[in-house]
């Protein structure tokens, strides 16, 4: 059974994979460990908008140095999730 394809909202159009394992920090808050996830990115074709969902299971970031540098090296510089910054348009 295949994951179901996202959807824009703003366009009514099925958003296209453009890339699988994207590298996404997520950092530490409320006494959790900072973590790093795989996910897909996905992009709206009309209006470009971009997603990550379907994370897999995650590695925390306390693991060796070495191996984050290496994951970065062949998934590229992680994407880094921030709680603090505000949802445009008024969105929740």
């Amino acid at each position: 059974m295949s994951a179901p394809t996202p959807i824009c909202v703003k366009c009514r159009l099925e958003m296209r994979c453009v890339k699988n394992d994207r590298l996404v920090r997520d950092p530490e808050a409320g006494g959790l460990p900072s973590t790093f996830w795989m996910g897909d990115e996905y992009e709206c074709p009309e209006c470009k908008v971009r997603i990550v969902t379907g994370f897999g299971r995650p590695f925390p970031a306390e693991h060796d140095p070495t191996e984050m540098r290496a994951r970065e090296r062949v998934y590229g510089k992680a994407l880094q999730f921030d709680y603090e910054r505000p949802a445009k348009d008024g969105a929740e």
